[in-house]
């Protein structure tokens, strides 16, 4: 039920049956009279749930007619504002007036499937053009003098560069985070605003490294999004002190949250001749200092026989975390924080927890 209803999910039309939609006569003046009011309300849009409910109850049905429908207690109103959407989306073909045929799900689906994916080939492309407009119209201090950068003046702005810098990739993205408006703004949006896999305008998959602030893990639900963008084939880093949140990627256009809350700009868009090259450096820089991160319940190697609480607290340590941090986050009490991190560092022969960090990578603990 759940894999059809999510086929059946489309957002981009809507289908009205002919006896609802509005007649318009060749007469201006009927025209006019016959124009709906600005405040009417619209038909509200059909559920997925209940496209679903009446294409399988047709699925049921040898010959499906509006009589035998409505023995299933499917309303009237129901098949007339349902129906029409089955056929447009080509899962039935009427016969007549009052009968269908089912289109068989073999054939109905995959191709249903194919036009919802070309639609969204098609959005993702449109989606960095309308961007640029978008951003081009909001930067007023944008002049000669700043020719291939545009400043952002609002978060959402910024939010909407890293989106333009992401979706106009070919192969690859770099990206960090730190504790700065754009990272508090993304965590408050809807979860799937951060753990939505990164697709090109061909919907092929991007190879994407994001660098993670350790300062960030006490932020609820970083370690889940960590989790998802790791699931979704991300490269995920810790590291201590990243600079500014960012993004850059291989077409030599680069983002930049410039951590003013209040002020203005709070963004810039830049493109290679206004310095993103630069911009790229600093993150590479941070990518090679940062500590592997990887999902706690995966073990790293047959060696690996660390507990999947000592692991996560092992790469929380080896990110520059405090104890007390740590404890926030997994729950814990800060007495037995401390005590397994005594432990770690015992089992690695270390002195430091820099020092821990470095043996844990070099033994694939982390």
């Amino acid at each position: 039920m759940s894999a059809i209803r999510h086929m059946l999910s489309t957002t981009t039309r809507r289908c009205q049956h002919p006896a609802d939609r509005p007649t318009i006569e060749e007469d201006p003046v009927a025209r006019t009279r016959t124009k709906p009011s600005p405040t009417a309300p619209s038909p509200p849009e059909p559920l997925d749930d209940e496209i679903a409910a009446l294409y399988l109850a047709m699925l049921q049905i040898p010959d499906p007619t509006r009589d035998s429908l409505r023995a299933q207690g499917i309303s009237a109103g129901e098949l007339d504002r349902f129906l029409p959407v089955l056929e447009q989306r080509r899962m039935i073909q009427q016969v007549t007036a009052d009968s269908w045929n089912v289109v068989p799900p073999d054939v109905s689906m995959p191709a249903y499937a194919a036009e919802l994916e070309a639609r969204a080939r098609m959005l993702r492309t449109t989606s960095q053009a309308l961007s640029r407009v978008y951003l081009h119209s909001r930067s007023e201090r944008r002049t000669e003098a700043t020719s291939g950068a545009v400043l952002l003046e609002s978060v959402a702005d910024v939010s909407q560069a890293l989106h333009q810098v992401t979706s106009g990739a070919q192969e690859w993205v770099l990206s960090s985070r730190c504790d700065s408006p754009l990272a508090r703004y993304l965590l408050e949006a809807p979860r799937t605003v951060s753990t939505t896999p990164f697709l090109t305008s061909r919907g092929a998959s991007l190879q994407v490294r994001l660098i993670i602030d350790s300062l960030l893990l006490p932020s609820v639900d970083v370690l889940e999004i960590m989790q998802a963008r790791t699931d979704a084939g991300d490269d995920v880093r810790l590291t201590v002190g990243v600079p500014f949140t960012a993004a850059v990627n291989d077409q030599g256009l680069a983002m930049i949250d410039l951590g003013a809350d209040g002020g203005s700009p709070v963004g810039i868009l830049l493109d290679t001749e206004a310095g993103s090259g630069r911009v790229r450096a600093v993150l590479e820089f941070a990518w090679q200092l940062g500590t592997p991160w990887r999902p706690g319940t995966v073990p790293a190697s047959r060696a690996d026989r660390l507990e999947p609480r000592d692991r996560t607290i092992l790469r929380l340590m080896a990110g520059g975390v405090s104890d007390a941090a740590i404890a926030r986050q997994l729950s814990l009490s800060s007495r037995t924080v401390e005590r397994r991190v005594r432990v770690l560092l015992d089992r690695l022969n270390a002195t430091t927890r820099f020092q821990a960090g470095v043996l844990a990578a070099r033994q694939g603990l982390i």
